[in-house]
């Protein structure tokens, strides 16, 4: 399995970082998670062809996870995908969705295929997919809007990925969690609707998880210096746009 970071950044516009989205991959199926930057170039880079792009999970609608849309669905169509694509969102912004989508008339380009959108209640835990041996589950998660974070299970292996919301109690009650991803829009200052690395260390039993890596940063804040005065070097990193664990 893949874990590829297309862009690491928090809303405030970054130097160096894109908008924070994943991709997961495994055995051919791709996962993208939220869409943001450049997706298309970005997808291209990570050598994951528009056409085998499987499906894309919304973990909320803030605009900086949102605004890559059109552009891939652009792509896509440019380059003559067939192939459907999966969209996965709250049951609360189906609406938003298909209205973003008559505004870019997509449905006159004339695409070759069909987009299927499926909805969840962002509220409750529940499976959204299986592809390529993942497992895919959702949880609710804590923001300012509807949120979830989500469970990715492969054979053994467990990843949390909690990308844009304050520390959640539902990931404390994972007795063993492989690869952490967690939003640290600040290193230390506590801000609502958000986690700062400090939180992290002080709300997690981070014993008993494997690796952490930090998303959703922001510039000018002191990640390293607070990864080293809480001397957590080796076990909490920050990742970088473009970076990849493979598991």
């Amino acid at each position: 399995m893949e874990i590829h970071f297309l862009g690491t950044g928090s809303a405030y516009p970054g130097m160096n970082r894109d908008n924070t989205s994943l991709c997961f991959s495994n055995h051919g199926y791709h996962v993208l998670v939220d869409v943001s930057g450049n997706p298309c170039r970005k997808l291209k880079q990570i050598n994951i062809a528009l056409e085998e792009l499987d499906c894309i999970i919304f973990t909320h609608f803030h605009i900086d996870h949102i605004y890559g849309l059109p552009s891939l669905l652009w792509g896509m169509w440019l380059e003559h995908r067939k192939k459907p694509l999966l969209i996965f969102c709250d049951k609360r912004n189906e609406k938003n969705l298909n209205r973003w989508l008559d505004t870019m008339a997509v449905h006159e380009w004339g695409i070759n295929f069909p987009i299927h959108i499926k909805t969840f209640n962002g509220d409750l835990s529940q499976e959204l997919l299986v592809g390529g041996d993942m497992s895919i589950s959702c949880f609710p998660a804590l923001h300012s809007v509807p949120t979830i974070g989500l469970e990715i299970k492969l054979e053994n292996q467990l990843i949390i990925y909690s990308g844009d919301t304050e520390v959640n109690a539902q990931i404390q009650t994972y007795q063993h969690i492989d690869v952490l991803i967690h939003e640290a829009t600040s290193a230390i200052e506590r801000n609502p609707n958000h986690t700062s690395l400090t939180e992290i260390s002080e709300f997690y039993r981070v014993d008993s998880i494997g690796r952490v890596f930090l998303v959703h940063l922001s510039d000018h804040e002191p990640y390293d210096e607070e990864i080293s005065r809480l001397q957590l070097a080796d076990k909490i990193q920050k990742a970088e746009d473009l970076m990849c664990i493979k598991l």
